[in-house]
């Protein structure tokens, strides 16, 4: 196959698709970052990703990946400049109608790939509704950031509690797009309260308190990305490859 980017396909192409061929959506957001990651940091680590796995995947004939749908619901970034951001009602709404156009088409597997957290519920949704309209269809999600093997690049305590703007992110983010990066700004941030609180109740835990990014960090970001390297971001994009291309097989089976 020429290329596995679908706006880089001709409709001729497109009709010679297999009807098991993996279609993969990926949801992103356009949203702040702190001071040293841009607005697009979201998009633009999965947007790398997916090039690098067609890249490196250039004769399967397995998936093709449909356009990021980066416009998300980032409304906890609200009160942050640059922040773009659709209601959570009209998003959901959005991503359903859209996925229909393919879903109505003799496509049946789908991998719902995203890289925002703020969204984890609502790509639930739009996979739950599609489901039940599409019987035949064979739905994935996956969030990305939540892939197991990190760990052994970013310790657990970062992973779990320094989800925006930290360690991870900014690794990835100097791998892959640095210039991108302002690396004199990048300081020293915190986990979130959830670190060290033995309360039930905790901004991720699982009784959740409803929060703004301001209600965590004033900075905007959550984790200290001081400890942040291009080689853990390298590290951590050939897990992420890795990771995908095991579900593409598995999703290929099924």
């Amino acid at each position: 196959m020429r290329t596995k980017i679908w706006i880089n396909l001709t409709t001729e192409d497109i009709s010679k698709l297999n009807r098991n061929t993996i279609i993969i959506v990926p949801f992103s957001a356009i949203e702040q970052h702190g001071p040293h990651l841009p607005l697009g940091t979201d998009k633009i680590i999965l947007d790398k990703i997916l090039n690098k796995l067609c890249k490196k995947n250039n004769k399967s004939k397995d998936f093709v990946v449909l356009p990021n749908l980066s416009v998300g619901s980032s409304s906890e970034h609200s009160s942050f400049e640059g922040t773009l951001s659709v209601n959570s009602l009209n998003y959901i709404n959005f991503c359903i109608n859209y996925l229909e156009n393919i879903f109505s088409k003799k496509f049946d597997k789908f991998l719902f790939l995203n890289s925002h957290g703020g969204q984890t519920s609502h790509m639930e949704i739009v996979a739950k509704e599609l489901k039940t309209k599409f019987k035949k269809s064979i739905i994935v999600k996956a969030n990305y950031f939540l892939f197991s093997g990190y760990e052994k690049i970013i310790s657990i305590n970062e992973l779990s509690h320094g989800y925006h703007g930290g360690e991870f992110e900014t690794s990835l983010m100097l791998y892959l797009d640095k210039e991108n990066v302002r690396i004199n700004k990048i300081k020293k941030g915190h986990l979130s309260p959830d670190y060290k609180s033995k309360n039930v109740i905790g901004y991720e835990k699982d009784v959740k308190l409803q929060w703004n990014t301001e209600n965590i960090s004033k900075m905007g970001i959550i984790g200290n990305p001081l400890n942040a390297s291009p080689l853990k971001g390298e590290q951590l994009t050939k897990i992420t490859i890795s990771t995908i291309e095991k579900i593409i097989k598995e999703l290929k089976l099924l």
